[in-house]
């Protein structure tokens, strides 16, 4: 992958992430306390994914994927433990 690709990748994926932010936003609203504690501690870590962004490395890009990653999981508990089950 050249520079302009991988700035491409990282600026696609850091839109997935901020995607991500919001939908667990609104989740959050339906969640239990212990979601809620955990989204403080997850939820500051989209600024440094917007730093990771600027970097273009294959230690970044391997960092943005795990953001990602755990952004969905944590989005997808979220939505598996609270009434009603799915969003």
């Amino acid at each position: 992958m050249n520079e302009r690709q991988m700035r491409d990748w990282m600026k696609e994926n850091l839109g997935r992430l901020k995607t991500l932010r919001d939908e667990i936003r609104v989740d959050i609203h339906l969640a239990g306390m212990e979601a809620r504690d955990k989204w403080k501690e997850l939820e500051p870590v989209v600024r440094d994914a917007e730093k990771l962004a600027e970097e273009v490395t294959d230690v970044s890009q391997r960092a943005m994927e795990d953001l990602v990653e755990k952004f969905r999981g944590f989005r997808e508990s979220i939505r598996h433990h609270r009434p009603g089950g799915q969003a």
